[in-house]
């Protein structure tokens, strides 16, 4: 999961990192546009060249952020499988309500944006979780609180 995080997180990073580098050097270099066609072909070379560079640095910066956040929420996870003793639902939105609490809270959101990143881990792990139990339900392999559910209501017919 970090590895696929990480790699969604340099797709985006090195389009907007490419596409600010791109009008950066725009901006510096408005003044003095080229007259000449080698000059346009030097211009778009040396362009080319720094908006690489800008889509690969912040590619990267993103990348780790990203990685490091589902790397958190995977082991956030992962310890409340082993603390409760089975993987549910229920693991799932604390872990991502976790992890949106850290994060909101290493980056200062403001309350508002907070709000948001809090509802944002809730329905990522009931998402998830989600998945994982219907997974396991149609594998024959239901969540203990199916089967408590399950069974309450056929003893109480």
């Amino acid at each position: 999961m970090a590895g696929m995080g990480a790699f969604w997180g340099f797709g985006i990073g090195a389009f907007m990192g490419g596409r600010h580098s791109a009008l950066q050097y725009l901006a510096e270099n408005a003044h003095r546009l080229p007259t000449t066609v080698q000059g346009w072909y030097f211009y778009h070379k040396t362009k080319n060249y720094r908006v690489m560079l800008g889509g690969i640095q912040r590619g990267t910066r993103y990348a780790a952020k990203t990685g490091g956040l589902c790397l958190l929420y995977g082991a956030i996870e992962a310890a409340l499988d082993d603390v409760r003793g089975e993987a549910d639902v229920v693991n799932s939105i604390t872990a991502g309500m976790t992890t949106a609490a850290l994060f909101s809270t290493a980056t200062r959101l403001s309350r508002s944006s907070a709000r948001y990143s809090l509802m944002f881990g809730a329905l990522f792990g009931l998402a998830t979780g989600g998945l994982a139990d219907l997974h396991n339900y149609i594998s024959k392999q239901p969540p203990r609180y199916l089967q408590w559910l399950s069974s309450s209501s056929t003893s109480s017919d």
